[in-house]
């Protein structure tokens, strides 16, 4: 203990020796407080969640642990949350084939076929509206013109749509960013070799820009993979899974909707079960989040 004591003065003697060596120490020390900052609120989240909802989880007995995956809620919702998981998966599948695409291609054809102008800057400036709408009016939106106005009711198209509505101004702008940050000698020498445009966007442009576009893809899941209020209005809520695309057999469950009614209701258990259904969702968003870095960085050597 006196050997670290006696370096941290020595250290501490040495930084403040010069106003230069004392400013670069300071400047450190600034930083590393900005960045408990920064950090802390989800340890505090996770710690909160997870002081409840470890054993729901991890637990062993009737209703939690395995079984909290694998049964349905059941009479008094005792049990697991085998819709919920289930929904929210084909939710976020469904949304991802349409939302995707739709970016990917938009973000493609905005950043390399077209020049600088009015129709970039509307669609730019579109995709940073939408950003910015808060979720419950995506959720009004998708009530509005899917659920009434196009009669596909409440269920899991009108629920997926309005989500993938949510997914596009995030992973085309970031697909954007990622495009422009792509060397234009890359482009050139493709071109250069006898490549075709559609060719060079494809195999080289595409190519060198899929770690960035990862990242906007993981953003927008995540995003999405966590949305309550869309869903109240356009999705419904099953006890049991999705047996039809459109009609009363199509309502779906979700964990972020699961998680509102649980916490809402003054029931001890299910708030047990709300905070347990809260960090199962966590964990699933980690996943994502891993298993997009190690494609990332797989993807990134094979270019390199």
């Amino acid at each position: 203990m006196a050997s670290r004591k006696d370096a941290l003065l020595t250290y501490l003697s040495a930084v403040t020796q010069s106003r230069r060596h004392f400013t670069d120490f300071l400047f450190k020390v600034i930083l590393a407080i900005v960045i408990m900052i920064v950090v802390s609120p989800f340890f505090l989240v996770l710690i909160q969640v997870a002081s409840i909802g470890f054993g729901q989880i991890f637990g062993i007995g009737p209703g939690i642990g395995l079984e909290f995956f694998t049964t349905f809620p059941g009479v008094g919702l005792e049990g697991g949350i085998r819709n919920a998981l289930v929904g929210t998966v084909e939710l976020i599948a469904l949304a991802s084939s349409v939302g995707i695409p739709l970016s990917v291609f938009g973000a493609v054809y905005i950043t390399e076929y077209t020049q600088p102008g009015w129709t970039r800057a509307i669609v730019e400036f579109a995709s940073d509206v939408l950003a910015g709408i808060p979720s419950i009016v995506f959720g009004a939106f998708g009530f509005a013109f899917l659920v009434d106005f196009l009669h596909l009711g409440m269920g899991l198209v009108a629920g997926s749509l309005t989500l993938a509505f949510m997914m596009i101004p995030t992973v085309l702008r970031t697909t954007q960013e990622a495009l422009r940050a792509v060397p234009m000698s890359l482009r050139e020498a493709s071109l250069a070799l006898g490549a075709t445009k559609w060719s060079t966007t494809w195999n080289v442009t595409l190519r060198a820009a899929f770690p960035g576009l990862i990242t906007g893809v993981l953003l927008a899941i995540g995003r999405v993979m966590g949305e309550t209020a869309p869903l109240i209005f356009t999705a419904g809520n099953s006890l049991s899974v999705p047996t039809e695309l459109t009609g009363s057999g199509s309502w779906v469950a979700s964990m972020p909707y699961t998680i509102w009614a649980y916490i809402s209701d003054p029931r001890e258990y299910l708030q047990v079960k709300a905070h347990g259904t809260a960090l199962a969702l966590m964990i699933m968003v980690l996943t994502v989040d891993v298993v997009a870095n190690i494609i990332s960085r797989k993807v990134t050597r094979r270019l390199v």
